[in-house]
C-alpha cells in the first residue's frame, strides 16, 4: 500500500468505528488489527489517538459541508435552500440509521480539557451557522418577528435540536416539525 493509501485506510476504519462504537470504545489494537496494518504504520500517520480523532473531525465536517453545499444548491430561492437544510438532515439521519451526530457525539466524549477536539467541534458548529446566516441575509427583510440575527439563530437551533431529538427517537418526525416551524418563521 502506498503511504497515502494506508493513512487514509487508517482514517476509513477509526472514522466508522468512533461513529458507531464511540470513540471511548474503539481502542487503538482494534484499529490497527481492522485496518490491517502494523502498528508502525499507524503512529507514522498519527501521533497519538487524539490526533487520529482530529483528523476523523476534519474529513467528516469536509465531507459533510461538500454534501450540505452540494444539496442546497439545487435552488437559488433562500427559503427554499434553508428549507433544504432539514431535508438534508432528515436523508442523513435515514442513511446513518438515525446514530446522530458525530461532531455532538464526540463532544459529549472527550474530556473537557480536550480543547483541541472541542475546538474541531466548534468549528463545525460555527461554520454551519455562518452558512446558514449567509443565506438569510439574502432574504427580504420583511420578518416582523425576528431580526435576520435571530432567525439564522433559531434556523440553527431548530436544525441542532431536531439532530438530537432524531437520534433519541430514531424517527423524522422532530425534524418534520422543525421543517415546518422554519417555514413559517422564514
Amino acid at each position: 500500500m502506498k503511504k497515502s493509501a494506508v493513512r487514509e485506510r487508517i482514517l476509513e476504519v477509526a472514522s466508522r468505528l468512533f461513529y458507531e462504537q464511540g470513540y471511548n470504545l474503539t481502542g487503538i489494537n482494534q484499529i490497527i488489527e481492522e485496518a490491517d496494518i502494523a502498528r508502525a504504520s499507524l503512529y507514522n500517520h498519527f501521533d497519538s489517538k487524539t490526533d487520529l480523532l482530529l483528523a476523523y473531525l476534519k474529513e467528516a465536517e469536509d465531507i459533510w459541508f461538500l454534501e450540505m453545499e452540494n444539496y442546497t444548491a439545487r435552488s437559488s430561492d433562500p427559503k427554499e435552500k434553508l428549507l433544504a437544510l432539514f431535508d438534508f438532515r432528515m436523508e442523513r439521519q435515514n442513511k446513518r440509521g438515525f446514530g446522530g451526530c458525530q461532531f455532538i457525539k464526540i463532544s459529549a466524549e472527550v474530556s473537557r480539557q480536550d480543547t483541541q477536539v472541542f475546538d474541531a467541534v466548534s468549528h463545525q458548529k460555527n461554520r454551519l451557522k455562518v452558512f446558514i446566516t449567509d443565506i438569510v441575509k439574502d432574504l427580504p427583510d420583511n420578518n416582523r418577528l425576528l431580526t435576520h440575527g435571530l432567525l439564522a439563530d433559531a434556523l440553527f437551533l431548530l436544525l441542532e435540536g431536531a439532530a438530537i431529538s432524531g437520534s433519541i427517537y430514531k424517527n423524522q418526525e422532530s425534524m418534520t416539525k422543525a421543517k415546518e416551524i422554519a417555514d413559517k418563521l422564514i
